[in-house]
């Protein structure tokens, strides 16, 4: 073999180095960047409060939890979601049982 003749053996290991190598620096920086944008996407989207969502809330709250006369005629009145549970354990107790 001459010098200038080039090692085969060793270009094909150097080769196959240099290829793993390169597939677990990718794997590396993408796995980096999915974890980067998750990042973001939960600083920027997530953590926000919607004004919206927060108002709709509030208002469901104050309906569970308020008096309110819905039809006077009727004589049909909203109460508040925990003393309607009240009422109904106490009228489940006190009916007679089959």
């Amino acid at each position: 073999m001459r010098y200038d003749d080039p090692n085969v053996p060793r270009s094909a290991v150097a080769g196959l180095i240099g290829a793993v190598l390169l597939f677990v620096i990718i794997v590396f920086l993408q796995a980096l960047f999915f974890r980067m944008e998750r990042a973001e996407v939960v600083r920027k989207v997530d953590s926000q409060q919607n004004d919206a969502l927060a108002r709709l809330r509030a208002d469901q709250q104050e309906l569970l939890n308020s008096y309110h006369m819905v039809d006077p005629k009727a004589g049909v009145v909203r109460i508040p979601i925990e003393r309607a549970m009240e009422i109904e354990v106490a009228e489940s107790q006190s009916a007679p049982s089959r």
